[in-house]
């Protein structure tokens, strides 16, 4: 099935232009479905580390791998974070980002027995590593002015639930290298993560901590969404959420978390490629291409 997925991913590729292509971005995500999980560790985690490496070269990408042992959980975990950097290599830079992991657990299932198996991670994974891969496919056909990296964190969402602390971990260790030194500028403009962004009920709401750190970066994906008529966003803030976004606020990167948090799959096994719209995807690959190439970011 791996297989016959791909030949679809290919000859999607060769389509679409300039335009955002939904289907396109929905193949990607049954691909890392269909993978299997993507925990650190197993072999559906090196099969999509491997694919998005690859994507990434193809599209033009120069990649980078930051791989380090991760002992936060008690455990050593191999985790690997994958940047793809397009436009100019040097001067002001946006990051575009999502998590590739998945949970090892789904622990929200209603069904108690189910609970301990791995999330199939469609939206929870899949859906941000899609819309970033769109992007890709866009900026090989039009160079963006500013420099703009796409990063795909790993280790989101290894932790306990009883910790919450201890989840973003990939997030904290591209913060530590992106900012080594707070004296000095840091060398992005902004920073927009992308999770849980393909459900068929889309609702993005703002999020707390962005509002809080990052209001005018906010207000740019606003601008956004009413430029590209992204309906399924909305002005008012709904959820303050731990996410990717904020280690990199704490390292003075500003940074917001377009999420859908009302998602009824969340943490079960009933997170699947089924639950997943390709207009969803979509509409939200379309802010974020209106962020790389219309915003005031773009234009350095």
């Amino acid at each position: 099935m791996i297989a016959l997925i791909g030949l679809l991913l290919a000859a999607l590729a060769g389509c679409g232009g300039d335009a955002v292509d939904g289907e396109r971005a929905l193949a990607r995500v049954v691909h890392q479905v269909a993978a299997g999980p993507r925990v650190p560790g197993t072999p559906g985690h090196a099969a999509i580390l491997r694919w998005i490496q690859l994507e990434l070269q193809r599209t033009g990408g120069r990649v980078e791998l930051q791989s380090e042992t991760d002992s936060t959980l008690g455990r050593p975990l191999e985790l690997t974070n994958i940047v793809g950097r397009f436009g100019p290599a040097s001067g002001p830079r946006i990051a575009m980002c999502a998590h590739w992991d998945t949970r090892p657990v789904s622990d929200h299932d209603p069904d108690s027995t189910r609970r301990s198996q791995p999330l199939p991670g469609a939206n929870d994974g899949g859906s941000g590593v899609a819309v970033l891969l769109e992007l890709a496919e866009l900026m090989s056909r039009r160079p963006p002015r500013v420099g703009v990296d796409l990063v795909f964190f790993d280790g989101e969402d290894q932790a306990d639930a009883a910790h919450p602390n201890d989840y973003c971990l990939g997030s904290r260790a591209f913060a530590r290298r992106a900012r080594p030194d707070r004296n000095l500028p840091s060398p992005y403009l902004a920073a927009f993560v992308f999770d849980m962004i393909g459900d068929k009920d889309l609702a993005i709401y703002q999020e707390g901590n962005s509002v809080q750190a990052a209001n005018n970066v906010v207000q740019l994906v606003a601008d956004a969404a009413r430029a590209t008529h992204a309906s399924h966003f909305h002005d008012e803030s709904r959820y303050l959420i731990y996410d990717d976004h904020v280690p990199l606020l704490q390292a003075g990167i500003p940074a917001v978390d377009l999420i859908d948090f009302d998602y009824p799959a969340w943490h079960t096994t009933h997170d699947l490629p089924d639950q997943i719209s390709a207009a969803s995807l979509a509409e939200v690959a379309r802010v974020a291409a209106w962020l790389i190439y219309q915003s005031p970011l773009a234009h350095p």
